[in-house]
Order: structure tokens, then sequence, then C-alpha cells
């Protein structure tokens, strides 16, 4: 529900920057012309500030850098009927710096909405390493590079890229991919309504969660207090993933995860098969839940894995590879009982496939 909230909130967003543009698109046939127009902007910001930007149509990209003021290049794209309009229209636009209280924004002054005329403003910003940032953008991709500090994009239409961040993360887009890499420290969280997440070489992450509702999740190095990774509508993949807690699932694709070390896992697809592979080194008392409503659930556990198991198909063969101290009589369907002396723990469940365990 939380995230068919902010689906519809970045629904209303887009449809509201798409009116204050102009209620025309860059290639309605009305706006044959067009006029590009640069503007360069210098503040001083110093390590600790925060920046704000938006835009209605057009890319950001911000870097880190050292310096102690915040740099920028805005280029201002204007379209209307004839050059001329065009030209008038691009000069009609101020970009400026405006202090508020959490810092900085960027702000912009435009001519009002009107028909057959539109304005996109892309921005290039180079800051203090050590500076928050704050991006929107209706329409348009975001780039986050280089940055010592915490940071915030949201886009309605386009990918987003956050790579060499020290800091906490939150990255949310309607219609595009979300990609980071080379993250450290703080907490990431990350959102898309249509589109894949993919995150790699993440390290000293407190909580990590990552949700999609059409699209896959892919993570890999990951190093977390807990891991979150789940997708409404594609597979979801885990590699060499270490957290206390991780929760893999997909309400329609395989689950795939593989050199995995953790304390509690839960696995699940509501169709598509499960496989699981912890690492060797992995605690032997991990508590572990693998669940599949159509499809088939294979696990590979740790080596000094001990406690109780408990393994039943629906429809479909259980094949345990481990001595067993069995309770009962196993069945073709079903195997329960105890490995070794431990309090670890196994339980799979599979409406429709063969459950591996070994």
């Amino acid at each position: 529900m939380r995230l068919e909230r902010w689906i519809g909130r970045m629904a209303a967003v887009a449809a509201a920057v798409f009116f204050l543009a102009g209620c025309s698109t860059p290639v309605d046939d009305a706006l044959k012309a067009k006029a590009e127009r640069k503007v360069e902007l210098d503040y001083p910001l110093g390590s600790g500030s925060t920046l704000a930007v938006s835009t209605a149509s057009g890319s950001i990209r911000v870097a880190g850098d050292q310096t102690n003021d915040a740099h920028v290049v805005a280029t201002i794209v204007a379209r209307a009927a004839t050059r001329e309009q065009a030209r008038e229209l691009a000069e009609q636009v101020t970009v400026r710096f405006e202090r508020t209280e959490k810092g900085v924004q960027i702000k912009v002054d435009r001519p009002a909405p009107a028909n057959k005329r539109s304005v996109s403003i892309s921005y290039e910003i180079s800051v203090p390493r050590q500076t928050d940032i704050d991006c929107d953008s209706a329409s348009g991709a975001i780039t986050l590079t280089d940055l010592i500090a915490n940071v915030t994009g949201r886009t309605a239409s386009g990918p987003i890229v956050a790579a060499r961040i020290t800091g906490s993360i939150q990255l949310q887009s309607t219609s595009g991919s979300i990609r980071c890499e080379q993250i450290d420290r703080g907490d990431i969280r990350l959102d898309n309504a249509s589109g894949s997440l993919h995150l790699t070489d993440a390290s000293t992450i407190g909580t990590c969660q990552m949700v999609t509702a059409s699209g896959s999740i892919t993570g890999q190095r990951i190093e977390a207090k807990s891991i979150r990774m789940d997708s409404a509508s594609a597979g979801v993949t885990a590699h060499d993933v270490r957290a206390e807690v991780v929760n893999l699932r997909s309400a329609s694709g395989k689950v795939a995860a593989r050199e995995i070390s953790c304390e509690r896992l839960q696995a699940e697809s509501t169709s598509g098969h499960v496989s699981v592979a912890f690492s060797s080194d992995a605690p032997g008392d991990v508590a572990a839940g693998l669940k599949s409503g159509s499809g088939g659930v294979s696990v590979v556990m740790p080596r000094s894995f001990a406690g109780q198991v408990d393994l039943r198909a629906g429809s479909g063969s259980v094949r345990l590879s481990q001595p067993i101290a069995a309770r009962g009589k196993p069945g073709k369907n079903y195997i329960s009982g105890t490995i070794g002396s431990g309090s670890g723990s196994l339980l799979v469940r599979s409406g429709s496939g063969a459950i591996r365990v070994r």
C-alpha cells in the first residue's frame, strides 16, 4: 500500500509539472523551433550543507568535488512555434540560488504557462563532497556521484544512478531503472514502480530495502544489518550477501540467492522457483524459511548447520542429502526431523514442485 500511494503521488506530480512546462511535449508539432541557453552560477556552500534542486523536464547530474562552492551549469531549452519566440522564451527564464532553513535551493523563475511553448532545464552541478542532496525530476535522468553525504532522488520518468556514495540513500522512480554501486554506511531505500533495481558493492549498511512493483531486483556484494528485496512482478537475485536478516520475495518470478550468510532468512515466490545456497561459513544455527507456491525449492545449507528440519511438498518429491534423525516415517513429499545437535531451523514448503536440500 505504501508503494501504491507513492506511485499515485508521483503520477500527480508528473501531471502538474507537465502542465507547468506549457501543456506541450517536446515533440509537439507546434513546437518546431528550439532555442538553447546556458547559465553558470557559483555559490559558497561549505561542507555539511544541503542542496535542493528540481526540474519539471530535464536531467540532473550532481558530483562531489574538492571545492567549497556549488557550481551549477543550467542548460535551458525553450521550444515555441518560431525561433524568435523560442529565443525570447529562453531569455525570460532565470536560475538563482535561494537560502532555506536546511541549506540552499536552486530556484527558477519562468513565464506563466502557455500553449504552444515549453521549457526544459537540465543541471550539471559540482558541490563539496560533504553536501546532502535532495533532487527531483518529473521527466529526466538523475546521476549522483562521489559524495560523502545523504542523498535523496526522485524522478517520475527516467533512470537514476548513484555511485561512490558514503551515506544514506533514498531513491524513487516511477518509470526507469535505479542502479547503485560502491555505497558505504547509512541506510538504503530504493523504490520503483516500473523498472529494475541494481545494487552492487554496498558495505556497512544499516537497513537495505529494495522494492519494485514491476521489474527485477539484483543485489551483489552487500553487507548490511538487514536486507529486503521485494518484486511484485519479476525475479529477485542475490549474490554474496551478508546480514543479520535477509528477506527475498517475488510475487511472479524466481528467487535465486547464493553465497548467503545470515542469522535469519526468508525466501518466497508465489509463482517461480526458489533457490538458496548459503556460504560455507554461514552460521550453523541459521533460521531459514523457504516457500514456493508454484515451483520447486532447492537449498544448500551451511556446512555446520544443525537443527530442526521440516520439508513438505504439496505436489512433488522431497530429497535430503544429509543424515537426519527423522520424526516418524518420511514420505515421498514429507521429511521432518533433526540434523545434528543445534538450534538452527529449516522450514521448506512447495505447493507444486520438488524440494531438494543438501
